[in-house]
């Protein structure tokens, strides 16, 4: 069980006690929990501090890397008189940033929303395929490589001035620790110059993007731990408290539901949305339409999926629009007549593109689509559809990583909507799974933690063990024969209207 709550330490019958400090840095929060582990997991405090995201010029979403910095070295000084024994750091996906010899920033920390980039995708198209099947990434403005070379064709200064280019952990590592490195989740899922079969930099990436291995960060596993030093850390409390490097956000989150274990896909359900499933080696789709993404994780295992952009930012937009609000009173309400429903069979179908995808072979020229409106169609169907929508956009990632021979009889579910019953029913008989909802306030720090302790040599098993004592309690959905049939018909239904009117060039 996971509790929330101040506890005396404990040694559990292991013998095993750590208390970890998870930091993770997201887009729009930095998250801190303080956490005890010996045969439990016990999140004893946490804190959310918002980062705000400016816009110096259109099409352009950064984060100040002084407020980063900042605000993660009050969070860790606050915690700081608990005693961690570990800092554990899981950081966004994405981020950008040039820093000069003395690793000052010369830009903003770019982030997955920022698409000034877009315009170098054109010069990446001779090598798209390629790049692909070495690195794992489709052609995606959100990856380093397009942004370097959007640097270096726009801001020419800036990149010959560059003494390196990181991501937003390697960024705050180096103000931490002093060290340019990052983890190889982080690296892979970020820069589109991974190798994902040698787990080093691309040859072909770095000539393209015209950069060395020694403007990157040095590579190293997500268990690896580093020593905190300089006046930042000192600021901060870190002496002799260990710092591990931890993983990407997304994969912390499959971590801490899965433990790395291969039979079972994770989705998140949040403002984006994800599915992902790990593997022991790495793969890639072998159409031409690169349907999905492969990182590296940890330790041999790699995460195949991919994650969409219209998560819970196109249901929210939608009750806005037909209930005038997106808070939980009106979550609450319509979620119970959703509920209500469930046996009910959809009148309505969208594909709920509110923002551009990034999804390569679906064309974000043109946006949300409904079809069946009719007289008898309520705003709660309208509702129901756009879920539908979010969750078939997973199942189309989800029957391209399937097409490659992955196979799981387990969803393990996280994120702002997965507490609603509909959407795990929806899901279920969808993926045609056992849905598992673990009621974990956030899956993420309990990767962090777990993977702290693997950090300080904790074997697998007990991990596991730690891992499923948690999860012991989830709610579960099987699928139905009868709703798997509807909504298999429903998903023909949507990648008819997805193939017809948002098919990429």
């Amino acid at each position: 069980m996971l509790h929330r709550g101040v506890n005396s330490p404990g040694t559990g019958t292991s013998g095993r006690y750590l208390r970890v400090l998870s930091v993770d840095v997201g887009t729009s929060f930095i998250k801190a929990a303080l956490v005890e582990v010996d045969d439990e997991l016990r999140v004893l405090d946490y804190t959310n501090v918002q980062v705000e995201t400016r816009s110096p010029e259109p099409l352009a979403y950064e984060h100040d890397p002084h407020e980063v910095v900042g605000s993660t070295v009050r969070l860790l000084k606050h915690y700081s008189r608990f005693d961690p024994d570990v800092v554990s750091l899981s950081t966004y996906l994405f981020g950008f940033v040039a820093v000069d010899e003395e690793m000052k920033p010369l830009t903003g920390i770019l982030t997955w929303q920022d698409e000034r980039a877009a315009v170098a995708l054109q010069q990446l198209k001779p090598y798209a395929q390629e790049l692909y099947r070495r690195t794992g990434c489709p052609p995606l403005h959100i990856y380093t490589l397009p942004k370097l070379l959007w640097l270096r064709e726009r801001r020419r200064d800036v990149f010959e001035r560059a003494r390196a280019f990181l991501d937003a952990k390697s960024f705050l590592i180096s103000a931490l620790a002093g060290e340019l490195v990052t983890d190889l989740s982080t690296a892979s899922g970020t820069y589109q110059m991974l190798n994902i079969h040698s787990l080093r930099w691309d040859d072909l990436a770095l000539e393209v993007a015209g950069v060395d291995e020694s403007s990157l960060p040095r590579l190293a596993e997500g268990d690896t731990l580093v020593a905190p030093r300089g006046k930042l850390a000192s600021e901060a409390g870190l002496e002799g408290v260990h710092l591990a490097l931890g993983v990407y956000d997304g994969g912390s989150m499959v971590f801490g539901l899965t433990g790395g274990r291969g039979d079972v896909a994770v989705v998140n359900l949040g403002t984006s949305a994800m599915i992902r499933t790990t593997s022991s080696s790495p793969l890639v789709d072998p159409s031409p339409l690169m349907r999905f993404q492969t990182y590296y994780l940890l330790r041999g295992t790699w995460l195949s999926g991919g994650a969409v952009n219209n998560g819970a930012v196109a249901v929210d937009y939608v009750l806005r629009l037909l209930y005038g609000s997106a808070d939980r009173t009106t979550y609450e309400g319509v979620f119970s007549e959703l509920s209500r429903r469930v046996a009910t069979e959809p009148r309505v179908l969208s594909v709920p593109l509110i923002f551009p995808e990034r999804l390569p072979f679906v064309s974000s020229s043109r946006r949300m689509t409904l079809t069946g409106l009719a007289l008898e169609v309520d705003r709660v169907d309208v509702v129901r559809a756009v879920i539908e929508g979010v969750l078939m956009l997973l199942a189309l990632i989800a029957e391209a990583v399937g097409s490659c021979g992955v196979r799981y009889g387990e969803v393990r579910v996280g994120g702002k909507l997965s507490q609603y019953y509909f959407v795990r029913y929806v899901l279920s008989n969808l993926l045609r799974a056992r849905v598992l909802y673990p009621r974990v306030p956030d899956a993420v720090h309990v990767g962090n933690s777990l993977l702290a302790l693997r950090a300080t040599g904790t074997s697998e098993r007990e991990v596991q063990h730690i891992l499923e004592n948690l999860i012991s309690a989830a709610e579960v959905v099987e699928p139905s024969p009868e709703a798997v049939e509807v909504y298999r018909g429903l998903f023909r239904e949507f990648v008819d209207l997805v193939s017809r009117v948002y098919r990429a060039e």
